[in-house]
């Protein structure tokens, strides 16, 4: 074994990636836990653009040498990128055990907490910050951000502004103050955009810099309403974007296949009589940016109902569980390990809510807009979960996701047919859990609730089996942590700006348009 290990050692200083990661793997077949091999197949995963599939190596490498700082920054920093945040969050404070007086990991920790949905622990990190040093940038913006996410969208924005005077250089700040903003006309913004502008127009900056820019500068010309400037950097920090992976149509086809083909008769049948008899889960599921947030923040003003944002469970316990429920094996082994996952699930959101000391109520909500792929799982499992199913104009929806520069993995939105046909492709997974599910999915439709929220909102809570409550037409006042890009929308009363966002941009949107009325890339 060993002179296998020094033939892959050779081969991977050499820069033969592909034979060093082969060796590599034959020693993991025989010494699954050997930290120095899984450390080292890691490194050649993330070169070669497959980072998610180390995020499990370094967690083996790390278990077994918790006190390497080079391993886990490098583990941190692949975390944070791709939006894994609880990998992020445990190997960071791994991390501040052993380098605790770093200041610069304190701030990516409060970052991460935030993330992770801990922002009153992140307000606390950033108080020390700041009593250390009055003039730290990064604490004030993410004081900011913490801030904002808690409903104290004043307080944010002074944050913001505080953190731009100390360093115009942070770009992100910049994006924060045009999202808080509120339409103000701001005298910081107006000095600083334009340096910004020109740096970029000059060239030499890198990719990652790029991307970052051009997305910010969108947005500033959007809030004036100049949409052909604002369209020019949007496509620029798309294509910057897009060229950072791969991504396949194809096989997302190949995905959305294996889940309607996995949902047999047989399998119903199998899992009726052991599905959970739970009815705290409200899932709130879509398409990102179709009204997801609003309906969990009318939901979460409910005095019964605890909103807990996006929640990454379900997909973690299906990744456990997923090839087991989606395989070849019987109908009732594939329903055994599908209420395994569901109950795993269930487990490990109590667990959080214990953990952070919440008063558990009955109710709660996942506003994970992807559990729309395991629907016919999901419910056939949970047969008294409630399933808000948010819609919105396609056109509108998909414009939306094309303006966000999204963390973590959302390979298809930044290329507009390849948008496109994700969307129809949506569209066909859904009516097939129509046609499975009847009665089991409640349509909660944007334009709808823009038009009468009253009365929209009365049909929703009246769908979940709650009562009429007034907060639920107040929920713009509530002041629960909003964790996504609608934080500054929904702390708002109903939000009108989104009904014809793309008319503007009909010429730049035309091939979408085409894509979606067409019906491209759906399964035949």
């Amino acid at each position: 074994m060993q002179a296998l290990f020094d033939e892959a050692s050779k081969l991977h200083q050499s820069g033969k990636l592909d034979e060093a990661e082969i060796r590599y793997r034959e020693i993991l077949s025989q010494q699954a836990e050997n930290a120095v091999v899984c450390a080292r197949l890691a490194l050649i995963l993330i070169r070669t653009r497959r980072a998610r599939e180390a995020l499990p190596l370094f967690s083996v490498a790390i278990n077994a040498i918790p006190n390497d700082p080079e391993l886990l920054n490098q583990a941190v920093n692949v975390a944070s990128q791709l939006g894994e945040n609880a990998y992020a969050e445990k190997w960071l404070r791994l991390l501040l055990e052993l380098k605790p007086s770093e200041v610069k990991l304190v701030e990516q920790l409060a970052g991460v907490l935030i993330a992770n949905h801990k922002e009153h622990e992140a307000l606390e990190l950033t108080k020390q910050l700041l009593k250390h040093n009055p003039q730290n940038a990064a604490a004030y913006n993410y004081k900011g951000m913490a801030l904002s996410r808690l409903g104290e969208g004043d307080k944010a924005y002074k944050a913001f502004t505080k953190a731009v005077q100390i360093n115009p250089g942070q770009i992100g700040v910049i994006r924060n103050l045009i999202i808080h903003g509120k339409g103000k006309k701001d005298v910081v913004l107006e000095q600083i955009v334009p340096q910004y502008e020109q740096r970029l127009l000059a060239g030499g900056l890198e990719p990652a810099a790029r991307m970052n820019i051009a997305y910010v500068l969108s947005m500033y010309y959007e809030k004036r309403g100049k949409s052909t400037e604002s369209f020019v950097y949007l496509k620029q920090g798309n294509d910057l974007n897009r060229a950072n992976y791969t991504y396949s149509h194809e096989q997302t086809k190949q995905q959305f296949s294996n889940l309607r083909t996995g949902f047999t008769a047989s399998f119903v049948k199998h899992i009726e009589p052991i599905s959970i008899q739970d009815e705290a889960p409200i899932f709130i599921l879509g398409m990102p940016r179709s009204g997801t947030t609003l309906i969990e923040q009318i939901l979460g003003s409910h005095s019964q109902v605890q909103a807990e944002g996006e929640l990454q469970m379900m997909r973690t316990q299906f990744e456990q569980y997923g090839d087991t429920v989606l395989g070849s094996g019987s109908a009732s082994t594939r329903a055994e390990s599908c209420i395994t996952a569901v109950k795993g699930y269930l487990s490990a959101v109590r667990t959080m809510q214990t953990q952070r000391g919440d008063t558990l109520l009955p109710i709660f909500t996942d506003k994970m807009p992807y559990n729309f792929m395991l629907l016919g799982y999901i419910a056939s499992a949970l047969p008294n979960a409630k399933v808000i199913h948010c819609t919105r104009d396609p056109l509108e929806t998909c414009f939306s996701i094309y303006k966000q520069n999204f963390s973590g993995s959302h390979a298809y939105t930044n290329q507009l047919d390849e948008l496109g046909k994700y969307y129809n492709l949506y569209q066909q997974l859904m009516t097939f859990w129509k046609t499975q599910l009847p009665g089991r999915i409640y349509e909660a439709n944007y334009e709808a609730m823009v038009n009468d929220s009253e009365t929209e909102i009365e049909r929703l809570l009246k769908h979940c089996g709650l009562d009429m409550e007034t907060d639920c037409l107040m929920f713009h006042k509530n002041k629960r942590a909003v964790r996504t890009a609608s934080v500054a929308q929904v702390r708002q009363p109903i939000y009108r700006d989104a009904m014809k966002a793309s008319k503007p941009y009909a010429k730049e949107l035309q091939v979408l348009s085409d894509v979606l009325s067409r019906g491209e890339g759906v399964l035949s």
